[in-house]
């Protein structure tokens, strides 16, 4: 394809040097489209239906000067050629836009360096217009982000503004620009300090003035803080859920800052809505199970009184149904508890008693209950105990709970003849034999946890799926459990292979650090359904 021509303007009311350009152009064989012009009306009805790269233009002209051109053309450039050598036209055409500026001489000399600089007159004008699109580019990007975006120097004045800024403070964008901060978005403190931003009293507690300070200060960014102040918008004192972004850049050798400002007023709404519906249905789900306690043992000591034949004889297949109800009373029962403790847990209203305690001792205490329940399923339950283990920090009748529940899991899953050891251990520190914390095991000969399911055990209501081998429960045990422990600031861990048997390990501090987690309120529909 042939390379497209230069096309260039030649406004010159001078007939030699016309003739002298076209003269040095044929010699030097340039291949430029060249037009020629004697008077600025002329070139101004050229250029209403020509296209041009580039304008060569004499100062002085028959109808005014090369200033005229330059005040009437502005997107083309223009290189101004003059006999006169005064160095104050030099300088008026450089302040109206000139690209260039070459005094002629009598030999016509400065035609041999009118080609380069032609050539360099049109690359600036190449990189100008890439930086251009470049800038208008960004400047679109700039308005089109969802996020209000305010650009401002380190004295907090604002030189750029984005759409949603204008939307999130109604604000018009010629009343941002060119303001500090506060002003620019109506904070209240701005108005009522009257002096402008920063001159309230209140503004040293201004979480935006503290953000962008501290961003400049340390130039790091710092993202995602939320804040709640009140603005005076359309002239109503307005308070809204922001949160606030700030960003350092440094242009022309300054520190600025682009502070992003999302309005979260709706969802903060939304999450205090979303707050009180769960505290509600706790609250719900907490009196249904206190409600349901007063029945249940009622109807447990009348089948229990029924069972000793306390009001008379009962046979063979009354007792079978009577032991039916019997056990149902029970699960209902381990159920009501386990959804009251896990509402507890989840809504950080469980507290912690933290003494010093004996583990040995709660591993016997449990062990006497737990053996008798151990015989009735056929399997053997033994402790090892390491009587070194000094005292620790827990809650006893957690940690009582705790082992109750998983020595309770480990004898369900264990096959009659099986056997479920507990041990109580030290961990101590491999270099000076430092106690650094108390270890916990329980461990089965039972059916083992498939591992894919490992990662899932401590879900809420997650129950393995053994086809064939299905055991009642809540599906809440084990969450509680973990929760407790974490409680505690200890951890547990498990080992398993299917069919051989499972192992899990609670291990504790010896001195709680740990307050009590504050989690949210988080009651799953699934909690709901179980009481309902």
């Amino acid at each position: 394809m042939e390379e497209s021509k230069c096309k260039i303007l030649l406004i010159e009311d001078d007939i030699v040097d016309q003739m002298a350009l076209k003269r040095f152009l044929s010699t030097e064989k340039l291949s430029y489209d060249l037009q020629i012009c004697s008077s600025i009306s002329q070139a101004m009805e050229t250029l209403e239906t020509s296209q041009f790269d580039i304008i060569v233009t004499d100062f002085s002209l028959g109808d005014g000067t090369a200033i005229d051109i330059l005040n009437l053309v502005k997107d083309i450039p223009i290189i101004i050629t003059t006999g006169a050598g005064d160095e104050d036209v030099a300088v008026k055409a450089w302040k109206a836009g000139a690209y260039d500026y070459l005094s002629k001489d009598c030999n016509r000399e400065y035609l041999k360096v009118l080609p380069k600089t032609i050539e360099n007159v049109i690359k600036r004008k190449e990189i100008e217009d890439a930086l251009e699109r470049k800038q208008r580019n960004l400047e679109a990007i700039f308005d089109a982000v969802p996020v209000g975006l305010l650009f401002a120097d380190e004295n907090f004045l604002v030189t750029r503004a984005n759409d949603a800024i204008t939307k999130v403070f109604q604000k018009d964008y010629s009343h941002i620009i060119g303001k500090k901060i506060g002003e620019a978005i109506d904070c209240l403190n701005n108005v009522l300090g009257q002096q402008g931003c920063g001159n309230n009293p209140e503004c040293a507690s201004c979480i935006i003035r503290k953000n962008i300070n501290n961003t400049l200060a340390n130039f790091k960014p710092m993202y995602n803080v939320e804040a709640h102040p009140t603005f005076l918008i359309n002239n109503k004192q307005t308070q809204i859920w922001l949160s606030i972004s700030v960003v350092p850049v440094i242009v022309d050798n300054c520190k600025h800052v682009i502070v992003a400002v999302d309005d979260i007023t709706e969802r903060k709404q939304a999450e205090e809505k979303v707050r009180e519906t769960m505290e509600l249905k706790s609250q719900f789900i907490s009196t249904v199970s206190h409600e349901l306690r007063t029945p249940m043992a009622a109807m447990k000591e009348a089948i229990a009184l029924v069972l000793d034949e306390a009001v008379g004889k009962i046979n063979d297949k009354q007792r079978k149904f009577l032991d039916i109800a019997s056990r149902n009373v029970e699960r209902l029962g381990d159920l009501i508890n386990d959804v009251l403790d896990f509402q507890k847990l989840e809504a950080g209203k469980m507290n912690l008693d933290i003494k010093q305690n004996d583990i040995n001792q709660v591993v016997s205490e449990v062990y006497e209950i737990m053996v008798l329940f151990a015989k009735k399923h056929k399997v053997e339950l033994v402790t090892e105990l390491d009587t070194m283990i000094p005292q620790a920090q827990f809650d006893k009748t957690k940690m009582i709970q705790v082992l109750t529940n998983l020595i309770s899991n480990a004898i369900k899953f264990t096959p009659e003849n099986g056997k479920v050891t507990v041990r109580a251990f030290p961990v101590r520190d491999s270099d000076n034999g430092n106690i650094l914390e108390l270890a916990l095991s329980v461990s089965d000969t039972g059916m083992g946890i498939p591992q894919e399911a490992i990662s899932k055990i401590f879900d809420r209501f997650y129950r393995v799926k053994r086809e064939g081998k299905e055991i009642q429960g809540t599906g809440l045990g084990l969450a509680i459990v973990n929760k407790i422990i974490t409680m505690h600031g200890g951890r547990i861990d498990i080992e398993s292979q299917v069919d051989k048997g499972t192992t899990f390990t609670v291990y504790l501090p010896m001195e709680h650090k740990v307050s009590p987690e504050n989690v949210s309120v988080n009651i799953d529909n699934k909690l709901e359904k179980i009481i309902t």
